[in-house]
């Protein structure tokens, strides 16, 4: 019984447990979601009441100065315009992801002009001055790319992508390029035993 006992504790020796990390997930401001959406809503909720702020202050003051009549027959304009434009840009960049799929390639670029159209439109066919503005300039090609790009930026300083690791050693590899050294991943340990290598037997602990 004692050698038994040995054989199986040098076998369990030999038949070291592996450990694997779980799929990728992203993690927000530095393994912080919580905090990173609190942010945001703040940040949105900022955006929200300054620009309603002043599109209340331009609308009075512009109104006070060309008349109301004019000021909704301007509204009504630039939302009719807007409208009209961003359905042909949306057109456009419709036929551009289906040409880019078409290809086999991933349309990012196109895809993220489609979201800024949309947000565009949404801004033109909101009443004021200071969403008119805002509205065409991501309309006009040259400028939505400077947006785009501005997104992107950040999004990219917010949002780190952990990469996927399979090993067998317990220390962590070092991070790749949108990687963290301090993955949010869980640590499964575990041992795979094959069913030809199985042996039944007692262990008798010391």
């Amino acid at each position: 019984m004692a050698i038994w006992s040995l054989c199986i504790k040098l076998w369990g020796n030999h038949r070291k447990p592996r450990k694997f990390l779980m799929p990728p997930r992203l993690s927000l401001s530095n393994g912080n979601p919580s905090k990173s959406k609190d942010e945001v809503m703040a940040v949105l909720f900022f955006l929200f009441v300054a620009v309603t702020l002043t599109e209340l202050y331009l609308i009075i003051e512009i109104s006070g100065s060309i008349g109301w009549d004019f000021t909704i027959g301007w509204s009504i304009l630039t939302g009719l315009a807007g409208s009209w434009l961003a359905k042909q840009e949306g057109r456009r960049t419709m036929a551009n992801i289906q040409q880019r799929m078409a290809q086999m390639e991933m349309p990012g670029q196109e895809l993220a002009d489609a979201l800024l159209i949309v947000i565009s439109g949404a801004l033109l066919i909101t009443p004021g001055f200071l969403t008119d503005v805002i509205g065409f300039t991501i309309l006009l090609p040259v400028t939505r790319t400077l947006y785009r790009a501005v997104i992107g930026k950040w999004f990219k300083s917010r949002i780190g992508i952990n990469q996927f690791y399979q090993q067998s050693s317990g220390t962590f590899p070092e991070a790749g390029e949108f990687g963290q050294t301090d993955p949010w991943e869980s640590i499964v340990e575990g041992e795979i035993v094959d069913d030809d290598d199985y042996i039944e037997g007692e262990i008798i602990s010391e």
